[in-house]
């Protein structure tokens, strides 16, 4: 049990509490680049201000830059205490912390207890949190078998885990933490990517959380998907699993990569026409060059065929797949049924 005198707690005691509630103190940039899962930001400084306490910092001197802060941070103080007392009042155990379990956590917590809320000061604060996501990923004792679904571009893998995960079945979508669809077109239409730290933390929950199921069913993917990377552990274990293959009529993948992009289109054309001439390497200026005519006249329909069938499918393989490499194939026509007859595969 830690003790309510003691103020500043580890990583390893703060797991033992029931409710805990983490308050991220840093500048929404920093709690953007990287957080505890679940946590709430209520920054001290805004991003400029932080900037202009550092500046000060290295061109004047630090009891300069303590004065400076100070006088940004006192007029926002209550407001700062309001929010922690309405969350302290809900019954959760208040856990505060900053860049290295500092300045800025230790000071907050001391003026929450002199307001009487009871908070702690989270030990070597995020920093000690990523090192513990690093170390823990490296070493990660999986012990679920990975189940990989495999298929070609648009037949619907993601809809199938998503069935699946509806079902109760153990679900990992990789291409959803990551925020990216891992493919060319992968970022479009999704706002920013996730970065390597967030995509690290909410992974490890996920695997800790599934650690005891039988299996994990996983879409295939690279190792990189977007700016982000698999760890080893999960990445190799993807290697020696089960492999199912989804296929589907390529008419039917094309209408579901159409639906999937309807309503990106107006609002991303110059992203997609980057992506498609990205493209010319490997398909030659003359097919590239008809994709992006063909997408400027509105011809998506066609532009998507030529897509599958002059780079996603020979890029992939899996039309031309030696079936004897899966465990299982499921024709993909129909989602429900499909995921129905996966999850009859996986109960034998």
């Amino acid at each position: 049990m830690v003790s309510i005198l003691h103020k500043i707690i580890t990583l390893e005691e703060a797991w033992q509490i029931d409710k805990p509630i983490y308050i991220d103190m840093r500048s929404p940039s920093e709690f953007a680049n990287g957080h505890i899962p679940d946590a709430l930001n209520i920054p001290l400084f805004t991003d400029e201000e932080r900037a202009d306490v550092g500046t000060t910092y290295h061109s004047i001197g630090p009891e300069e830059a303590k004065q400076s802060g100070l006088a940004i941070v006192s007029t926002k103080l209550p407001d700062i205490v309001n929010q922690v007392r309405t969350l302290y009042k809900t019954g959760h155990t208040v856990i505060v912390y900053c860049w290295r379990g500092g300045m800025r956590s230790k000071s907050v917590v001391s003026v929450l207890e002199l307001m009487g809320i009871e908070a702690f000061q989270l030990f070597g604060g995020y920093k000690a949190y990523r090192k513990y996501v690093l170390e823990a990923l490296a070493n990660f004792p999986l012990k679920p078998e990975i189940v990989v679904l495999c298929g070609s571009t648009g037949v619907g893998k993601t809809s199938l885990l998503e069935i699946l995960e509806k079902k109760s079945i153990p679900v990992i979508n990789l291409e959803k933490l990551a925020n990216h669809r891992g493919s060319a077109f992968g970022q479009v239409g999704l706002g920013k990517p996730q970065t390597a730290q967030n995509f690290d933390a909410v992974l490890l929950h996920e695997l800790e959380r599934l650690n005891s199921r039988d299996y994990i069913i996983v879409e295939c993917e690279s190792k990189r998907i977007g700016n982000v990377y698999l760890p080893d552990v999960l990445y190799q274990a993807m290697q020696k699993g089960k492999k199912i293959l989804a296929y589907a009529d390529i008419e039917i993948r094309i209408s579901r990569l159409i639906s999937e992009y309807t309503g990106l289109l107006d609002s991303n054309n110059e992203a997609i026409l980057t992506c498609i001439q990205s493209l010319s390497k490997r398909l030659g200026n003359k097919k590239t060059s008809k994709l992006l005519d063909d997408f400027v006249s509105g011809h998506i329909r066609e532009v998507v065929y030529n897509l599958l069938v002059d780079y996603y499918d020979p890029l992939y393989g899996y039309e031309k797949a030696n079936p004897n490499y899966f465990d299982f194939q499921v024709n993909a026509n129909n989602l429900d049924q499909a995921a129905t007859k996966i999850d009859e595969y996986l109960s034998k």
